[in-house]
């Protein structure tokens, strides 16, 4: 009896707070987890990511001092392929014209979108296709730029259209570096014809 009362009574706060401690630890661990959600090239579909970097690839590969140095193109390639990459980037500025096409037709961004939003972004999507289709027709020097320049208003006209809301949040993470890759390519393509003109490039050395 003596030792109980040496002990004396608990304190009411510390016993408070022993019988809460269990009680935080579950509630802690029943609370679901704060992961926040992904950014950047992260959040883009891992589809959409693959085959983005893939389409990068001609406006590389087809420029003509980059296909010089690629064993694996055939000759007859080879010496068209700055008027391949041209054409090939006019059918990518009409592919990125096309989306807003759709997603107008969608009604992204909302059903309560005004008739003139809608009206912008049809008319924009034909746009693209309708500036670059000349450079077809024209030398790899004034057609990389016409294609080059195309593709770089669509990058700015496709930030507009995200600020609004009116395309996925991902969408300009992805664009970004694509836009870069083609406008390097069409770059090199630019340099070189008016470095040589019309002269064709020295010829790799046969193996």
């Amino acid at each position: 009896m003596q030792s109980a009362d040496k002990e004396g009574p608990r304190h009411p706060a510390s016993a408070a707070s022993s019988s809460s401690g269990p009680s935080r630890a579950a509630a802690a661990a029943a609370a679901p987890s704060q992961t926040p959600p992904p950014s950047g090239l992260a959040a883009v579909p891992p589809i959409a990511r693959v085959l983005g970097f893939a389409g990068a690839i001609p406006f590389l590969a087809l420029s003509p001092p980059i296909a010089e140095m690629l064993p694996v193109l055939p000759a007859g390639l080879l010496a068209n392929a700055a008027t391949l990459q041209i054409g090939y980037g006019a059918t990518i500025a009409s592919f990125l014209g096309g989306i807003h096409w759709a997603m107008a037709m969608a009604e992204y961004g909302g059903r309560g979108l005004s008739a003139s939003v809608q009206a912008e972004r049809y008319l924009w999507s034909v746009t693209p296709c309708l500036m670059a289709w000349p450079a077809v027709i024209l030398e790899p020097g004034p057609g990389s730029l016409i294609v080059g320049t195309t593709l770089g208003v669509v990058y700015a006209v496709d930030r507009h259209f995200a600020a609004k809301g009116l395309l996925p949040a991902w969408y300009m993470a992805l664009r970004l570096p694509l836009t870069l890759a083609a406008l390097t390519g069409l770059a090199c393509t630019l340099t070189t014809s008016l470095f040589y003109g019309s002269r064709p490039l020295p010829q790799r050395p046969a193996a």
